[in-house]
C-alpha cells in the first residue's frame, strides 16, 4: 500500500472492514496508511489473510488517533488488525427531512475529505446481505430498487461493499445484474474493481471485469488495479487481472 506522512491525514487506500456478523469475521478495504515505519529497515507486516500491511501499527501516531491494542473503536478503524467498521465504510448514514444524504466530516476523520456522514446502528441491511447471496438481497431490492446503488458511509455502495470480503464477493454478479454500477467510485475515489484488488477478491474481479469494468480505470492517486494488487500482495486477483489484460490486448 502506498504510504503517507502522517501530516497528510486522508486516508485513501483501506483494507480491511469489520464484518457485521462478528468480531472475528472481517471485510476488505484497501487504504493508504501514514506511517513512521522504514521500508528500507523492515519487512511489511502481513495481516492473517496473506496481504500486506505497509505502515507501523504500533507508531505512537496510530496509537493517539486510534487507541491502543484492545481499545480501539469497534466502529471505526482499527490499525492493529487492518480493519475498519461501519462508521467508515458500508454503515447507516444520517439523511435531512428531504432524505438527502448529509455530507460533512467522516467518521474518526479517516478520510479528510466530506462524505456521508455515520448515523451510528452499524451496518446498513444491504451491506450485511451480502454475504447471504440473492435469497437476503432480492426481498430488499424487491421493497427499494434503489438499493441496489445505495450510497453507505466511505461512499460505498454494494459493489464497493462485495470488494470487502470472501463471503460478499459472490453477490457481485447479481448486483450487477439488478443494476449495480460498476464504476461507481467512493469518497476514496475507489471504484468495485479497485476493492477486489486490493483485499485479493478474484471472483468477484472476475465478474466486474466480465461486466465491462475499466481494468485500466485509475484512483485520484493514479493507482489503477493491477497496481494497488501489486502492491498489497494481491496474488490471486493479480492473476485475474493479467489474463483479462492479455485479452484484451489480443482483441484490438
Amino acid at each position: 500500500m502506498r504510504i503517507l506522512s502522517f501530516s497528510a491525514v486522508t486516508l485513501l487506500h483501506f483494507n480491511l472492514i469489520r464484518s457485521a456478523v462478528s468480531k472475528n469475521q472481517y471485510l476488505k478495504i484497501s487504504t493508504t496508511m501514514p506511517s513512521t515505519q522504514n521500508s528500507n529497515d523492515c519487512e511489511p507486516l502481513v495481516r492473517r489473510d496473506g496481504l500486506k500491511i505497509n505502515y507501523d501499527p504500533y507508531a505512537p501516531e496510530m496509537v493517539e488517533k486510534y487507541g491502543a491494542p484492545g481499545m480501539t473503536d469497534d466502529e471505526g478503524f482499527n490499525p492493529y488488525t487492518d480493519s475498519v467498521g461501519p462508521g467508515i465504510y458500508g454503515g447507516r448514514v444520517k439523511r435531512n427531512v428531504l432524505g438527502e444524504i448529509t455530507i460533512g466530516s467522516q467518521y474518526q476523520g479517516h478520510n479528510s475529505k466530506p462524505g456521508p456522514v455515520y448515523a451510528g446502528g452499524g451496518y446498513t441491511p444491504m451491506s450485511k446481505a451480502l454475504r447471504l447471496g440473492p435469497r437476503a438481497i432480492t426481498p430488499l431490492l424487491e421493497r427499494f430498487p434503489d438499493l441496489v446503488n445505495e450510497i453507505s458511509t466511505g461512499g460505498a455502495t454494494p459493489l464497493h461493499m462485495c470488494g470487502m470480503g470472501a463471503d460478499n464477493q459472490g453477490s457481485t454478479e447479481y448486483l450487477i445484474e439488478m443494476g449495480g454500477t460498476i464504476e461507481a467510485k467512493d469518497t476514496y475515489d475507489y471504484r468495485p474493481l479497485h476493492r477486489m484488488a486490493s483485499n485479493n477478491l478474484a471472483i468477484g474481479a472476475e465478474a466486474l471485469l466480465k461486466a465491462g469494468a475499466d481494468l485500466n480505470a485509475q484512483t485520484g492517486q493514479g493507482e489503477t488495479a493491477m497496481s494497488i494488487a501489486k502492491e498489497a500482495g494481491a496474488s490471486e486477483v493479480l492473476k485475474v487481472l493479467e489474463e483479462f489484460g492479455r485479452k484484451r490486448k489480443g482483441n484490438k
